[in-house]
């Protein structure tokens, strides 16, 4: 009997480990997560060209491409 709980309770966990979250669903994003995504792609092209590092370099970089 224990056996056959133990093996009922691993198969669940592993069923909800594997199942993809509520959340992975595909949703469109809003406009601002749109731009931020356009900004994040353009972050990193801007650090390959000059080159920048830090979180703030990112930030005014981010700060001046949000406002665009």
């Amino acid at each position: 009997m224990r056996r056959f709980l133990a093996a009922t309770l691993a198969t669940a966990v592993l069923a909800v480990a594997v199942a993809p979250p509520a959340s992975a669903q595909e949703k469109p994003l809003t406009a601002q997560q749109q731009k931020m995504k356009d900004c994040a792609a353009k972050w990193k092209d801007e650090k390959a060209k000059t080159n920048a590092k830090g979180r703030e370099a990112y930030g005014k970089f981010m700060s001046g491409c949000l406002k665009a």
